[in-house]
């Protein structure tokens, strides 16, 4: 370790006092929230935590039993997003929309009401893992603060992003929704879109899904099993950074089990979130979640009889969710209104408290959140805004541009469009690389440029020709091409949200399909000159044909610009400055520990995956001594970067190291270069990851220019968990001498190292705020009067008597098949549903006369 004098260090640490963020929740008047507590019927405080789905005939509710409000079938299904104004007591409700891409405003075929425009377009950016590829904090930052601005404009209120979640199995079918395999980065990375959306207190984010949410095709009801080191240093890794760094107002929770318990029924992870990692926001569910005829499978067709639940009923208990700390079921009314309907029946005066203590608790939080927010007070009324100008296209064209990869360049590329006269692209590059289409789906506003459309742009006094067919006329247009782009990949059909029978889950090989291996290899037979052109959610396996092409670039999913961007990049207008957010592996089973399955959800027995790797990707490929194809923050460059000078620091009396690096860019075009630091600790006993990414930073260098770049290393994050450190656990940093490596990407042989002595010392998490929740004593009980009166809740009647489940259960079984692919008819079968209820419910209520 080098050593500088005391000034010296501190002067730059205060310098640098910026590049480790540490937000706080804001203050909140709370007795403002307690004088409007007391305001409130029960029914008031229950429709703070749920949307009501009881549709009474007297009550214009959900698809807002109304199509021609705006919500419903015709409108695109607001009602699923909009919760109840309570204009009574002053309360708004809130108003949700997804996404990780934008904030969405059209659902199904129909545009949400106003203020969405009535086209139903917003601004579309990049998907989350292509901006991951930015490795940039400070444009996701930005990013988020266009997508709160856009939310504010929509009158949103809560924004449904960013998805922290990350790849134990590269094969995941929502990577795209995520910021890739490490949980320091996509903690990092998450930190940053919520601070921009959350700028200004205008718009609260909501960090999702909590917890290992990370298979898709069975995620309703699979079980993520690991040993409570690997929940802490793996998964719980990126919330607690998340919660440190950006004080998100709102948590998702997420459909699948962990360690056998539902996330959003089990108080130990809710416990976790608040009381260790310092959550002092509102909690909801991920939609539906808490309806068993999801969970148990009923209404998935052969997809849910793979459910250890399918058939069972009352597995979730109707107070589950307020016991464990869960603040909002969404959208409707379920348990949270038969757990308060039974506690009024006056079954069990101490449970029936203990429900009501509950209910002012989750309450007290959301309306905390809405203080915090602006959301009490008047609600204003909307008229559908204009069409979008194209005011955020250059910000979503930047996001593209610092997103795409180049992974391999033998000196094809740049190439200018002078040097261009005949221009072959093949593949699907009629099409816009847009991602998902499930519940992150935005249709785009402003411009849309394919990648056809961006070729023939910029090459515009080139013969640039689209080649479908294999006549011999396009064979030798191929064969003399000076360049040929060959545009791959995969869309919302192979990999994206699940919603069976046919659309999204998990990708079913990490390879390209092999139709397009096939062209890549006959087009390479011919033509020297190609360039691989690949849009995926993940890391694709580049080994069929890695050597018979002259260059690859990844693009992930990158928006309506995503031509455009292409194309500038090709032509060296743009120097390309992406990094890899996973590892890409030569072979499937390199990226997991051995015994590990490389498909969990095609297992035989697939409610329970197997027990979820402590190591994966690059983390795991690096202890075994397993060469990846490209390592983990890998991306090339027009330009050439070289380090020298490594110096660490330590922070005299602190928690901090201080690393300096000089990086010079020895080529001759202007770039951004991404600075990575990694820290290993090869003689320690206690187990920890073999490596882990520490810090990061991307700086801009002029040709010829050297600057030394300064990166702060929290020594928090070179620790690793251990459960007898404070009361409840927390990092330890086992005493010995840790090395700190700095370049360009996760290898070995290019890294810079320095080692470090450092000494034995714990860190405890940061714990619930002082002015998190106020407690509830038994005493103030006895405020709560059990009055036997079923019409106190709306709509209630006893779950053995009522057989709206099994209704709805056998009718969306028969019918979800034909409505899968259709908003609308999604949207009229649970109406349909949503009126039998009634029905039922009045058949119910005539019984209990009769008898």
């Amino acid at each position: 370790m080098s050593f500088m004098p005391r000034h010296g260090i501190s002067a730059l640490l205060a310098a640098l006092s910026g590049s480790l963020t540490s937000a706080g929740y804001p203050e909140a008047d709370e007795s403002h929230v307690q004088r409007l507590l007391a305001k409130m019927t029960t029914e008031e405080k229950l429709l703070q935590t749920c949307i009501d789905s009881q549709c009474p005939e007297s009550r214009a509710r959900w698809l807002r039993c109304d199509p021609g409000g705006g919500g419903g079938v015709a409108g695109g299904g607001d009602a699923w997003f909009n919760m109840e104004d309570l204009p009574r007591v002053g309360i708004r409700g809130m108003r949700m929309r997804d996404g990780p891409k934008g904030m969405t405003c059209q659902g199904g075929s129909g545009a949400f009401s106003a203020p969405c425009p009535a086209d139903g377009t917003s601004p579309s950016f990049p998907s989350q893992v292509t901006r991951a590829a930015s490795w940039s904090t400070e444009l996701e930052e930005e990013i988020g603060q266009a997508i709160g601005d856009i939310a504010a404009t929509l009158d949103i209120h809560a924004a449904l992003l960013p998805t922290i979640n990350i790849l134990p199995w590269l094969n995941w079918g929502r990577a795209q929704e995520s910021y890739g395999e490490d949980p320091f980065f996509s903690g990092k990375m998450g930190a940053a879109v919520i601070r921009g959306v959350q700028k200004d207190k205008k718009v609260m984010a909501t960090a999702k899904h909590f917890l290992a949410n990370n298979i898709e095709n069975t995620r309703w009801w699979v079980s993520a099993e690991m040993d409570e080191k690997t929940l802490h240093d793996v998964y719980l890794r990126a919330w607690a950074i998340v919660v440190s760094d950006s004080a998100p107002e709102l948590v998702m929770t997420s459909y699948n089990r962990i360690q056998g318990k539902w996330a959003f029924t089990d108080p130990k992870f809710i416990d976790i979130l608040r009381d260790q990692l310092g959550f002092d926001g509102s909690i909801m569910t991920d939609w539906y979640a808490s309806w068993e005829a999801i969970t148990g499978g009923m209404i998935l067709g052969e997809v849910g009889q793979s459910s250890p639940f399918y058939g069972v009923k009352g597995f979730i208990p109707s107070n589950s969710l307020y016991s464990a700390g869960v603040d909002m079921e969404m959208p409707f009314c379920s348990k949270n209104r038969d757990a308060v309907a039974q506690a009024q029946a006056c079954g069990d005066a101490r449970e029936d408290c203990t429900t009501l203590q509950h209910l002012d608790r989750a309450t007290g939080r959301i309306l905390r959140s809405k203080l915090r927010y602006g959301l009490l007070g008047e609600s204003k009324n909307h008229t559908r805004l204009p069409a979008w100008d194209e005011k955020f296209d250059r910000l979503i064209l930047r996001a593209a541009h610092e997103g795409l990869v180049l992974l391999k360049n033998e000196g094809l590329l740049p190439k200018a469009g002078r040097a261009v006269e005949r221009l072959a692209v093949l593949g699907s590059a009629e099409q816009l690389e847009l991602g998902d289409h499930g519940s992150s789906a935005v249709k785009p506003a402003g411009r849309l440029v394919t990648v056809l459309d961006g070729l023939k742009e910029k090459y515009h006094g080139a013969d640039v020709r689209l080649i479908q067919q294999n006549t011999t006329e396009d064979v030798a247009f191929v064969r003399s091409a000076d360049l040929v782009v060959i545009d791959v990949g995969f869309d919302f059909t192979f990999e994206g949200e699940f919603l069976p029978p046919a659309t999204g889950g998990d990708r079913k090989y990490l390879t390209l399909h092999p139709l397009h291996v096939h062209l890549i290899q006959q087009v390479a037979s011919v033509n020297h000159n190609v360039v691989v052109v690949i849009t995926s959610g993940a890391s694709v396996i580049v080994e069929d044909f890695v050597d018979q092409v002259q260059a690859i670039i990844w693009m992930g999913y990158p928006g309506p610009l995503g031509g455009q961007a292409l194309a500038d990049v090709l032509a060296g207008d743009v120097n390309p400055s992406g990094k890899m957010p996973a590892v890409t592996p030569k072979r499937p089973q390199d990226y997991l520990p051995s015994g590990t399955p490389l498909e969990p959800w095609a297992l035989d027995k697939i409610d329970v995956a197997p027990a979820y790797p402590y190591s994966h990707g690059f983390k795991h490929m690096w202890q075994s001594g397993v060469a990846p194809r490209y390592p983990f923050g890998w991306g090339l460059s027009y330009t050439r970067y070289t380090y020298s000078q490594l110096d660490v620091f330590r922070d005299p009396g602190g928690d901090r190291l201080l690393v300096l690096v000089q990086v010079t860019n020895s080529g001759g075009q202007a770039g951004l270069e991404v600075v990575q630091v990694y820290a290993t600790c090869q003689a320690c006993r206690k187990r920890r990851l073999p490596v882990v990414l520490v810090a990061f930073a991307k700086v801009l260098l002029q040709p010829s220019e050297t600057k030394e770049v300064k990166l702060l290393v929290d020594l928090k994050d070179v620790a690793a968990y251990d459960a007898e450190v404070g009361e409840v656990g927390g990092g330890w940093l086992e005493k010995g001498a840790y090395d700190f490596l700095v370049g360009p990407a996760a290898q070995e042989d290019v890294l810079l190292r320095q080692t470090v002595l450092l000494e034995d010392q714990a860190f405890r998490y940061p714990g619930r705020p002082g002015t998190a929740d106020s407690k509830v004593t038994p005493s103030e009980c006895q405020h709560f009067r059990c009055v036997p009166d079923m019409n106190r809740i709306r709509g209630w009647s006893p779950p053995d008597k009522n057989p709206m489940d099994l209704l709805i259960v056998a009718s969306w079984a028969r019918l979800y098949p034909l409505a899968a692919g259709s908003a609308a008819v999604r949207g009229l079968v649970l109406l349909c549903c949503c009126r039998c209820r009634q029905c039922c419910k009045s058949k119910v209520t005539s019984a209990k006369k009769t008898s």
